[in-house]
């Protein structure tokens, strides 16, 4: 029998930066942790979390979860244990009308950049970035 590896999955719009910090702080030995449709993780909420606790982190999965490149990079280099990062990411996560040109530009530019993370040290084997831009 497998011994799966303490982690826990939250999500929806109402997840804030607080509740997330309140996870990360009480939740010391998480080792995977998945975020689905939670708002916008950029580099200030990953601080913060990263602040609170996720050192023993092995795995990060963002479900519908619009991330930065700069969060990223801040979840990669405070939380040492990581081994995998999955973004899972579609245009309608991004915008409301993903259907205007320009959105499917600003969301191609956003994927390319995710994407470009993988030619930095250390992510290149870890970095699993899945874009849908079908509505």
């Amino acid at each position: 029998m497998l011994a799966t590896p303490p982690g826990t999955g939250v999500g929806g719009a109402g997840c804030g930066i607080q509740g997330l910090a309140s996870l990360a702080r009480n939740c010391m030995r998480l080792q995977v942790l998945e975020l689905d449709h939670v708002s916008e993780i950029n580099q200030e909420v990953a601080a913060e979390v990263c602040r609170e606790g996720l050192k023993g982190l092995e795995m990060l999965v963002l479900t519908s979860t619009p991330v930065t490149p700069k969060a990223l990079l801040h979840f990669n280099s405070v939380c040492r244990s990581l081994k995998s990062i999955v973004v899972q990411i579609g245009i309608e996560d991004y915008f409301e009308d993903p259907s205007s040109p320009e959105a499917r530009k600003l969301f191609d530019e956003m994927v390319n950049k995710l994407q470009g993370l993988k030619k930095r040290p250390g992510f290149s084997k870890i970095l699993h970035v899945k874009a849908d831009s079908i509505c």
